[in-house]
């Protein structure tokens, strides 16, 4: 039970400091450096989803050209990983709170 209850609380901790984490880069982070897409190394040519990484980034930091001229799909796609990741958020955390209401039952023995 130890290993599930310290791998639950990791996963909070993730939760909560990638969009931390996120905020803290620069809006521009993302933007340099070579394509790790696979349709533009293989077959040369930008898929629908090519900049949405750097579009993503430059929305969460309010920069709405920016992010319409790397992929005006990001306007759809980062509240719905904002929605999810609350969600599993909301998950974990009611897993930690079972798990500590059965820590506190096994302690009242």
């Amino acid at each position: 039970m130890n290993f599930r209850y310290y791998y639950t609380i990791g996963k909070l901790v993730l939760i909560i400091v990638t969009p931390i984490l996120l905020l803290l880069f620069p809006a521009g982070f993302f933007d340099g450096g070579e394509s790790v897409c696979l349709s533009k190394l293989l077959l040369g040519r930008d898929c629908p989803a090519c900049g949405l990484t750097r579009g993503c980034m430059h929305l969460i930091h309010f920069d709405w050209e920016e992010a319409y001229a790397y992929n005006m799909m990001s306007f759809i796609a980062l509240p719905m990983v904002a929605i999810v990741w609350v969600q599993w958020g909301i998950k974990e955390l009611k897993i930690l709170k079972a798990y500590q209401k059965r820590r506190a039952g096994m302690a009242g023995c």
